[in-house]
């Protein structure tokens, strides 16, 4: 794409040593990361949104809710058109080129397909929410479909301004927006609608009402992080003097968005086929089954933005060490963080299980499955970035394509037969191939790989204090809430003595020296 004329491109950003850059990669994923890693916790409130809706509107509304949901959401990926990955990859490039006007055209160009595409996709999934139902056997989530179209050009909204902010290596207004706010803000409009009219409508227009407040949350924090850039600018290709469309970004985008769409296939095909092949009540177990052991693969989601910028700007200065190293970096951190999370609930998953319903106890035996299928996206996710940093969009959307040919052909042989242990096996496999098909990738065509000694010790500390905790069989005459938290300690406590008996990296070292002198100043002033 040539230039946009009428601006001066500043000047590239002043070289730095590589030990300079490696300090400012570590720190950008410590800092990065622990501030996503507080947005994962305070997107907890989703975990408590689960149980209390389906007792609030009673599991066949709260199944028809998450069945229409899940119908619209490949359209809700599909709405962004790709440009939420797109911004990620060339802000933080041309931000390391010192490409202001570059980086100004991106956004605009995302805004504006962003615009289109929501709103198209939603008229679309409005028109279509009859045959949609009839084609899953479900046509009582007609309704649904119809009551939640209207949210999807606000998600991807939200997904894609976010995403500007995150591209640009600043995340705390993804913390502030999708972290706290739009939780919270869905918790409270779903509970008032539940207390004043616990129907389908209510919880359905709660959704949207919250999801359009978050919009404009987004929005604030775009502004605020990219000052240059009118509002009139964001949702118009051309206004003014301002730069007209980023055509390279739309062409990396529009594949990125098809792979979403696949992606949302991948991960909603079991769920979608479950409800033409079972009940509502089934769909409405399943869906929340699989949203809260996707708790585990949040730790990787923490981050995913923090790793995208930096990968892209190794890769836009053709840098094969720093690439490495981050890759390596940052999947041990995932999987330090990762593991104990999968252990917490696969060791506790009945006191989980037992805040639902007593129809979600049908399905307690399949729950390893669900938490094993989202370890596996966690702990090896990060190497996707690399191809698709790397621009190779149409390698992501043949990534995606196989994965969700996998999981609808599974699905379709083994849900007849094994009902929703079909389903978990089906998207078990099919997360599993895309992650091998990724790291043959990645080595090949980058000459770069994610494992390291360090982390074979994450999984062996990881697998030593599970195996621990397994044999502590009297905390199982402990009540709920004194074993959770006694287990929790226990857990904790076991993990960081197998990490510290196996030693610690240096960069683990350096960030626990850090951490533990600002909380020794901290209460020395407390003391004072």
């Amino acid at each position: 794409m040539s230039e946009p004329s009428g601006e001066t491109p500043s000047p590239s950003p002043p070289a730095r040593s590589p030990a300079e850059v490696r300090r400012g990669d570590i720190r950008h994923a410590a800092v990065g990361a622990g501030t996503n890693f507080l947005t994962i916790i305070a997107g907890l409130s989703e975990f408590a949104f689960q149980p209390i809706m389906a007792h609030l509107y009673g599991v066949s509304t709260y199944g028809l809710y998450r069945f229409g949901y899940g119908i619209l959401e490949p359209f809700l990926r599909l709405s962004a058109l790709g440009t939420d990955k797109g911004l990620l990859r060339h802000i933080a490039s041309h931000r390391v080129a010192g490409e202001p006007e570059l980086e100004r055209a991106s956004l605009r160009t995302a805004c504006w397909l962003t615009l289109l595409g929501g709103l198209g996709l939603a008229a679309l999934a409005f028109l279509l929410a009859g045959p949609l139902a009839r084609l899953q056997n479900q046509p009582s989530s007609e309704l649904a479909i119809r009551l939640l179209a209207p949210s999807i050009p606000f998600a991807a909204l939200v997904l894609v301004l976010i995403s500007a902010t995150m591209g640009a290596k600043l995340m705390r207004y993804n913390l502030l927006v999708r972290g706290i706010a739009q939780p919270l803000l869905l918790l409270l409009a779903a509970l008032a609608a539940g207390l004043l009219s616990p129907t389908l409508v209510g919880l359905c227009g709660a959704n949207v009402v919250a999801t359009a407040l978050t919009a404009l949350l987004a929005v604030w924090a775009a502004r605020r992080v990219f000052r240059g850039v009118p509002l009139r600018e964001l949702f118009w290709p051309r206004s003014g003097r301002g730069p007209g469309l980023h055509w390279e970004m739309a062409r990396f985008s529009l594949p990125m968005g098809l792979a979403e769409f696949l992606n949302a296939v991948l991960q909603r095909a079991d769920l979608i086929l479950l409800g033409f092949f079972a009940g509502l009540e089934s769909v409405g177990v399943y869906a929340g089954l699989e949203t809260i052991s996707r708790i585990v693969a949040n730790v990787r989601y923490a981050f995913d933005p923090v790793a995208s910028p930096v990968l892209s700007e190794a890769l836009r200065q053709r840098d094969q060490a720093r690439l490495g190293y981050n890759l390596k970096l940052m999947t041990r951190w995932v999987a330090l963080l990762t593991f104990p999370v999968f252990c917490f609930m696969l060791l506790f998953q009945a006191d989980l299980l037992g805040l639902f319903p007593r129809e979600f106890l049908v399905a307690a035996g399949l729950f390893p499955l669900f938490l094993l299928r989202h370890l596996v996206n966690g702990t090896l996710g990060l190497s996707g970035w690399v191809v698709a940093m790397a621009g190779r969009s149409s390698l992501v959307l043949f990534n995606n394509l196989a994965a969700a040919a996998c999981n609808v052909g599974l699905s379709l042989w083994l849900l007849p037969r094994h009902g929703m242990l079909g389903a978990c096996i089906a998207a078990l496999a099919s997360v599993s191939l895309i992650q091998v098909l990724i790291l043959v990738e990645v080595v090949v065509l980058h000459r770069v790989q994610p494992f390291s000694l360090a982390f074979l010790k994450v999984c062996l500390a990881a697998a030593a204090a599970l195996g621990v905790m397994h044999q502590l069989a009297p905390l199982e005459g402990l009540a709920a809430p004194l074993r959770l938290g006694l287990g929790t300690l226990l857990l904790v406590g076991l993990y960081l003595g197998a990490l510290v008996a196996l030693r610690l990296q240096p960069e683990e070292r350096e960030i626990a020296a850090r951490v533990g002198a600002r909380l020794g100043r901290l209460l020395g002033r407390g003391r004072r």
